[in-house]
């Protein structure tokens, strides 16, 4: 008994020194919530206040980021769009169905990834928001210009904290720093460092730029160096991350030859950090270009990383819009947008499977809300949108956490109206509550508590509070009981689901990545599209060896964590096999041979113990690094079986 009041008590502890910690960070966006709340009213009128906490939710996601500045005009135009939309939901029940089931459906499939799971949600809350109360046309009109207001402020806000942050030197992408942490570890792993924890830090970097690509994608792709930029250093360091994760190489550490080639490596990669000017670049880039044609070393793991890193920072110094042979960074035509997006409508991919549910949610619960037109109708649509998550375990967090948060909310705002009786009391009241609200953690019961005391103290301006009370319990509770059964019988996203999705997935894109060698192979490889499913294969080999290590079994932990590594080690041969493909390390017989290779292995990922071509093949290249990694690649396939 007394360990579980300790354990809570320490829970509680640990959630008081967040929020503290939050707080300053939570009064910028209540600050951006006040004035927006203050000259909405002052300006529009208290009908049209709606608008606002979708803005705050985009400000809080993009406010520590670097964006490029076409961001700004995106958000305005795109608010401007859902609220348009949102007000032909709200004229008759049959744009309502079709309306609630494409937007929030395309939003999730647009923007949000199994990565970025909540992407979508500032504007889905947007489109969603702006539909709960139906206007005439002339309030449409007025609530047109509220958001075109709102979207304004939003802009000249996040273009003064863009600003700060440039003038600080501060970005997403530190390029210098990077660099500078790749070139200590390779010297301390050449110094006899352990492998375990130079791994773990080479892993807990390359992955954060892999968050960096996924979160700069956009449907739309246009030359963007600075993308190039979060692709090129996570593969630096997924390199080293494979060269000593490989047995044979480990065997050989002592070998003075790899120590050296180790400290030549960091040596190179300080001299790409120190490079400032154009002319400074070439010169760098002149010497991995000697090294890579004066410097030899036996063939294996180390030879291949040593000459990979080298291509690798000779791009890092190039002109970033001019791109070696075969490399292209292009707009992409709407067709092939589109043929994106319809290769997510994959019933494995996490944004598929929430986009149908949210979307049959919606429709469920803002149908109800037109049809009916019950008193605080919208309070339904607008708690089920915020209880059904990207993730089922979450999703089931909050329907307890809400509607305790909710009980122990009316309560509080019972006697709050007790004292407070002054309209500017009681906004000032609110104000400081939202305040609050935004510091502490979401979907927690605390941040539930003042989410109700501050929409029940508000409507105590225009209708008995036993009343709000009374509707508002009412429909959070009606409300967790539509997510709660369209979480478990529509397309539902337990753990084990996405593992299984993962694992697919994972099989899918080393199958497919041959694709993208023979494109390189004849000359036709967008970098972009390489780029994303490296990211992509990372992140979900992230995910599922996280579930693997997890599994209560010891047998099937071992077989399931050896199957996700074993696809790794083959995804990295032949991911290295396509650079070395795009460095123009491949001849003109090779390329023949290696075509005929990534067009059966394309075919056919794992190749038979016998007989099979591929492997027949392998032996004709000339090659010795990509000779190895093919060779490597079908030991690992042929394990599999």
């Amino acid at each position: 008994m007394r360990d579980g009041i300790g354990i809570w008590a320490r829970r509680r502890i640990v959630a008081a020194r967040h929020g503290i910690s939050q707080l300053p960070d939570a009064i910028t966006s209540g600050a951006l919530y006040t004035l927006l709340f203050a000259t909405i009213i002052w300006l529009f009128g208290t009908a049209h206040i709606m608008i606002i906490s979708p803005i705050v939710v985009i400000f809080r996601g993009r406010r520590r980021k670097m964006f490029p500045l076409s961001l700004i005009p995106r958000v305005i135009v795109t608010l401007l769009i859902l609220n348009v939309l949102a007000h032909l939901a709200t004229l008759n029940i049959v744009f309502c169905f079709a309306l609630n089931i494409l937007v929030p459906f395309l939003l999730v499939m647009v923007q949000a990834s199994q990565f970025a799971p909540k992407a979508y949600f500032g504007y889905v809350m947007a489109f969603v928001f702006l539909e709960l109360r139906p206007l005439a046309l002339d309030d449409f009109l007025v609530q047109l210009a509220v958001t075109a207001y709102a979207a304004c402020i939003l802009g000249a806000v996040l273009l003064v904290m863009r600003w700060q942050r440039v003038r600080e030197g501060s970005t997403d992408f530190n390029l210098a720093e990077s660099l500078e942490r790749l070139a200590s570890l390779l010297d301390r792993l050449a110094d006899g460092a352990k492998v375990v924890d130079v791994h773990s830090e080479l892993t807990e970097i390359e992955r954060d730029y892999d968050r960096l690509c996924i979160n700069d994608r956009r449907l739309i792709r246009t030359p963007d160096a600075t993308s190039l930029r979060y692709h090129l250093v996570a593969t630096l360091f997924q390199r080293a991350i494979y060269l000593i994760d490989d047995a044979s190489w480990q065997r050989g550490v002592g070998e003075g030859l790899s120590i050296e080639a180790l400290h030549d490596v960091a040596s190179m990669i300080r001299q790409v950090k120190a490079a400032r000017t154009p002319e400074e670049r070439a010169v760098v880039h002149r010497c991995l270009q000697m090294m890579l044609d004066m410097v030899e070393l036996p063939d294996g793991r180390i030879r291949v990383f040593f000459r990979s890193i080298l291509h690798i920072l000779m791009l890092i110094v190039s002109d970033p819009v001019i791109r070696p042979r075969g490399l292209k960074l292009r707009i992409k035509p709407a067709r092939e947008s589109v043929e994106r997006l319809l290769t997510s409508l994959n019933p494995d991919t996490f944004q598929f499977r929430f986009a149908t549910r949210l979307a049959i949610v919606m429709t469920l619960t803002c149908s109800f809300s037109l049809l009916t037109g019950f008193n605080h109708a919208y309070w339904l649509p607008l708690n089920a949108f915020l209880l059904l998550m990207p993730s089922y375990e979450e999703s089931s967090h909050r329907m307890v956490t809400r509607p305790v948060g909710t009980l122990i909310g009316c309560f509080v705002s019972f006697l709050v109206v007790q004292v407070l009786k002054d309209p500017i009391e009681i906004y000032v009241f609110c104000m400081v509550v939202i305040t609050l609200l935004y510091a502490c953690t979401p979907g927690s019961w605390v941040q539930a508590i003042f989410a109700t005391s501050f929409a029940l103290t508000m409507c105590s301006l225009t209708m008995a509070e036993t009343t709000a009370m009374a509707l508002r319990v009412l429909y959070v509770c009606l409300a967790a009981l539509i997510v709660l059964a369209v979480n478990r019988l529509v397309m539902p996203s337990t753990k084990e689901r996405i593992y299984a999705g993962n694992r697919r997935q994972l099989f899918e894109t080393c199958r497919s990545y041959w694709g993208i060698v023979i494109d390189s192979i004849d000359g036709d490889i967008e970098l972009g599209q390489a780029a994303d499913m490296l990211s992509d294969f990372h992140l979900i080999y992230e995910q599922a060896y996280s579930y693997a290590q997890e599994i209560d079994d010891e047998a099937e932990r071992t077989a399931e964590c050896r199957h996700l590594v074993t696809l790794w080690h083959m995804f990295s041969e032949v991911e290295q096999i396509e650079y070395l493909v795009l460095a123009g390390e491949v001849d003109g017989r090779d390329s023949v041979v290696l075509r005929k290779v990534a067009s059966r292995l394309g075919d056919k990922v794992v190749p038979a113990q016998r007989g099979c071509l591929a492997v027949a093949l392998a032996a004709e290249i000339r090659s010795d690094e990509i000779r190895y990694a093919l060779v490597h690649y079908i030991e690992n396939a042929l394990a599999l079986t």
